[in-house]
């Protein structure tokens, strides 16, 4: 079973990527939060195998929490997880200097510039 967390301030954004996920079958599941806040308050207290994502799409630039403060978060809580989670930073960004801030991050699997596709969606299972 697969299993993706949308992060995203943007609710069109959300809405297409779940739209794709269950027309293309892509993941079984997938939850979507507006606030990587709350992002990270669930994964601080669900840390069982099977109550984590095996990917997260992660948006970069959002009020309160951005991405890369999810991220520095996410790294401290990383240890304490079984299992290996793949980030994917989903971004409107053309900034060459975010893509390179991105590769910095050794939990980051890749840069993916919006518009999502249902092909570039299957390429982050």
């Amino acid at each position: 079973m697969s299993k993706v967390f949308i992060i995203d301030d943007d609710p069109i954004h959300q809405r297409i990527a779940q739209i794709m996920i269950v027309k293309h079958s892509i993941y079984d599941e997938y939850s979507s939060y507006l606030d990587a806040a709350k992002a990270i308050e669930y994964l601080e207290h669900n840390r069982d195998t099977d109550d984590l994502p095996d990917v997260i799409l992660l948006d970069l630039n959002m009020p309160g929490l951005d991405g890369w403060e999810f991220l520095d978060k996410y790294d401290k809580l990383k240890p304490f997880f079984q299992k290996d989670i793949k980030i994917y930073i989903v971004s409107s960004s053309v900034d060459e200097k975010d893509k390179v801030r991105a590769e910095s991050y050794s939990m980051v699997s890749g840069f993916i510039s919006k518009p999502l596709t249902p092909q570039i969606l299957r390429t982050t299972l």
